[in-house]
């Protein structure tokens, strides 16, 4: 994150606005009390906050083994996969699953939460979080436990790093003594400061971390924060083997990307710190590899998810299935490659259906992940088609959505015979671009109209056979 805002420009406009119009603030009724405490333990007002769709128990894994997948160079993102050992848990999975991974908040960020409001002499006391009663109203957050230490809840429950609000902003200027940070928060809340609010704060993705290093006046109660941040989520990760396979082991792979003022993705620097602060990272590429590390006293908790929007094999596999994962979308694929091989080998005189797969990245010498799993698969004749584009290099094609129209003409015939699609990528809207480009082929290849194009698509949609597993 780079502040892109001068507060004396916006004390200028303030200069020539008489008034402006503030949200009404909702009073704090949640009152923190410390004890001494030989034993501090964390309870909840009820049962602890529920794992998203999980399909399973929360699980400490160790991390069994662990690799670089790009290479070591400032032209391309660090992009890892990890794997976990789940001997013990009996987790079911197969390819298309995910897990989610419960992460917690950069130790350095939350120290400098407590160092800026004075708490670290505090940090490990124990506490216990009441309601004032003459409030009314107010209410303990399910995700905020009502006997803890403020380090654990720092660490643990809530997202330091989430947008602010402007009624979290509007309570946080209460608490600033500096006159001129005050009205800059003031003016962020305002009606008629909307405009810098959207420019600075949503697109700046300005979090508490960021007010408390930029508005140094900012103190406020401990109960402030409680008050406001959200839950700290788990982040889904698809998994990259099947479980059909070896079920003992689930393997993620993740990329780290720099979100600049010194940081990194919460749960994929989390990860990178948990692997490279116990092993030196090496700078030849061909050594990045750990086996067996078993990191002690480093489990990270994770557990299975619900596979609810169907990205996973059909069970008709004489179907032609076309795969398209740019990057690290790529991830799933390897699992679904596994278990097709294995269909295979288990049903040698039953049809399959062609299987293409288009993959994408920067350069083939970067960040081609998987290239020697994936032109195994090829050789091996489990992929009938492999497709690859490199976005950074002197090619015509450039990515996987022109890839898929110079094949146009086959992708309409695969459609037609009733193929299955799946895309998997790190960007929203590279997933709206792939789609557009299945329905010009259907409209350039297959004589159909647009609206003819849309529908046959939106028809997949509909019985699970295109799916996407798209975030940003």
């Amino acid at each position: 994150m780079v502040v892109s805002f001068s507060m004396q420009n916006i004390l200028e406009t303030l200069s020539g606005t008489t008034s402006i119009t503030l949200p009404a603030i909702k009073e704090n009724g949640l009152q923190l009390d410390y004890h001494n405490n030989d034993k501090p333990e964390t309870v909840y007002n009820g049962a602890e906050p529920p794992l998203p769709f999980a399909n399973s128990v929360l699980y400490h894994a160790n991390i069994a083994e662990w690799k670089r997948l790009t290479a070591v160079d400032d032209r391309c993102k660090a992009v890892y996969e990890v794997t976990f050992d789940v001997t013990d848990c009996n987790f079911t999975f197969k390819a298309g699953d995910t897990i989610g991974v419960v992460p917690q908040n950069n130790e350095d960020e939350v120290n400098a939460v407590l160092r800026h409001l004075d708490l670290e002499s505090l940090a490990d006391t124990s506490y216990i979080l009441r309601v004032d009663s003459s409030i009314k109203g107010c209410k303990i957050p399910p995700h905020i436990p009502v006997k803890s230490t403020l380090k654990y809840l720092l660490t643990h429950c809530v997202d330091l790093r989430s947008i602010l609000k402007k009624l979290f902003l509007l309570a946080l200027s209460r608490f600033t003594k500096d006159e001129d940070e005050r009205k800059v928060l003031e003016y962020f809340c305002s009606k008629e400061g909307s405009t810098a609010y959207q420019a600075h704060i949503l697109n700046g993705n300005l979090c508490v971390l960021d007010i408390f290093n930029i508005f140094k006046s900012c103190k406020p109660p401990i109960e402030v924060l409680i008050a406001n941040l959200p839950r700290l989520l788990p982040r889904p990760y698809s998994i990259v083997n099947t479980g059909v396979k070896d079920s003992s082991k689930i393997k993620i792979c993740f990329s780290v990307i720099d979100l600049g003022n010194k940081r990194s993705g919460l749960t994929t620097g989390w990860l990178e710190k948990k692997i490279s602060n116990e092993f030196e990272l090496e700078k030849d590429f061909n050594q990045l590899t750990i086996v067996d590390c078993d990191i002690v006293n480093n489990k990270i908790p994770i557990y299975l998810r619900k596979n609810i929007c169907g990205f996973s094999l059909p069970e008709n596999l004489e179907a032609p299935l076309i795969l398209v994962g740019p990057g690290t979308g790529v991830a799933p694929f390897i699992g679904f490659l596994e278990e097709l091989e294995l269909a295979k080998e288990n049903n040698r005189n039953k049809t399959f259906g062609d299987v293409w797969l288009f993959f994408g990245c920067r350069d083939s010498t970067l960040d081609f992940i998987y290239e020697k799993e994936l032109n195994g698969f090829l050789s091996r004749g489990v992929l009938n088609k492999f497709c690859t584009v490199f976005s950074r290099m002197d090619n015509a094609v450039k990515y996987v959505q022109d890839a898929i129209l110079q094949e146009g003409e086959s992708i309409a015939k695969l459609l037609d015979d009733g193929a299955f699609v799946f895309v998997s990528g790190d960007v929203n809207t590279m997933a709206m671009q792939i789609k557009e480009t299945f329905v010009k082929c259907l409209t350039t290849y297959n004589n159909k109209t647009q609206e003819e194009a849309d529908k046959l698509i939106s028809d997949m949609v509909k019985e699970k056979r295109y799916c996407v597993d798209a975030w940003s």
